[in-house]
């Protein structure tokens, strides 16, 4: 029992050194990645945002996999069982754990279960504060200004796609009265593309697996995935209506309607106005960038995932090593 608690402190050591890692490639790539981000077309922006956004969490889960696979590959007979070769080292294995549950990695191993816990109550604060506000605006909710859209009683002008999975929209009394009704056609054809994308999750997810990141690389990632987002549901809402246009005028007839005013500001309440409307527009404007073909993107992360399985034996020696050296220090 105290071998297998070893050997998970072990990979949570290794994990937090692939999520500082991960990390801090992405701080130094930081500069060209937001040339990347900024050129790509929206929706290929917003995906690629997220994927940097999560990776210090996501990216080390899949190299501890890796780290693990010989182990469990060689339970089965499909790997050379090779722990018994290589004493003089821990062993990231669950078959053969072989580390001692040391005061260091006891710590450790609280110290993880407090972060764990203390995110899931943070978590649990901000879901219960989401449903409090979406449950206010369901209350204010006067009738449907459209399919799918309710029409809110306020004199703040806003709209807003609530909710994480299934997404409900909101528009003001005030802003449905503002607007003219082209313009108004492409506020609602935008916040549908949000639910449709399920953006409120996206970003819910980005909040929560991005916290590895170095502070200030995290705040700017959030803005790009954010931009990215609204740029992509511009560009939507474009071709639908047929009219890329419109959707701008839209944009900067509500940046006019919000000047001392402000629309709902939680994570899961995605407001139409407010967000970087210069580079909204003069996406709108220009030609948008191609967009990748779906089967392109497929090729190129099989081709990623069979060479990281290539990689996952060098991978596990390497972090072996790395473990043990940092066992002698502690």
């Amino acid at each position: 029992m105290t071998s297998s608690l070893a050997t998970l402190a072990l990979a949570l050591l290794a994990g937090i050194g692939f999520a500082l890692g991960t990390s801090g490639a992405l701080a130094l790539a930081w500069p060209a990645l937001r040339r990347a981000l900024r050129r790509s077309h929206p929706a290929a922006g917003a995906g690629a945002a997220l994927g940097a956004a999560v990776a210090p969490a996501a990216l080390p889960i899949l190299l501890l996999a890796l780290c693990f696979a010989p182990g469990l590959l060689g339970l089965v007979g499909l790997h050379a069982d090779h722990c018994t070769h290589h004493p003089d080292h821990p062993h990231l294995c669950l078959v053969h754990p072989t580390a001692l549950l040391t005061g260091p990695l006891l710590g450790l191993l609280l110290a993880g279960g407090g972060l764990l816990l203390g995110g899931l109550v943070l978590g649990g604060v901000r879901l219960a504060r989401s449903r409090r506000e979406i449950a206010a605006l369901r209350l204010g909710a006067t009738g449907g200004l459209a399919p799918g859209v309710r029409l809110v009683e306020s004199e703040r002008p806003f709209s807003v796609t609530a909710g994480l999975a299934g997404c409900e929209i909101y528009v003001s009394t005030a802003l449905a009265r503002a607007l003219p009704p082209a313009q108004l056609e492409a506020v609602v054809a935008h916040e549908r593309a949000h639910a449709r994308r399920r953006d409120g999750l996206r970003r819910a997810f980005a909040r929560a697996l991005s916290l590895p990141h170095l502070p200030w690389l995290r705040r700017r990632l959030l803005a790009e995935l954010e931009l990215a987002s609204e740029r992509a549901c511009d560009e939507e809402a474009g071709r639908r209506l047929g009219d890329r246009l419109r959707v701008a005028e839209a944009i900067l007839a509500v940046e006019r309607l919000l000047a001392g005013s402000s629309a709902p500001a939680h994570p899961a309440l995605l407001a139409f106005g407010g967000s970087s409307v210069a580079e909204r527009v003069r996406g709108l404007l220009a030609t948008p960038a191609a967009r990748l073909p779906r089967a392109a993107t497929l090729f190129a992360a099989s081709a990623l995932l069979l060479a990281a399985l290539r990689l996952s034996d060098p991978l596990h020696h390497a972090t072996e090593h790395v473990l043990g050296l940092l066992l002698g220090l502690l």
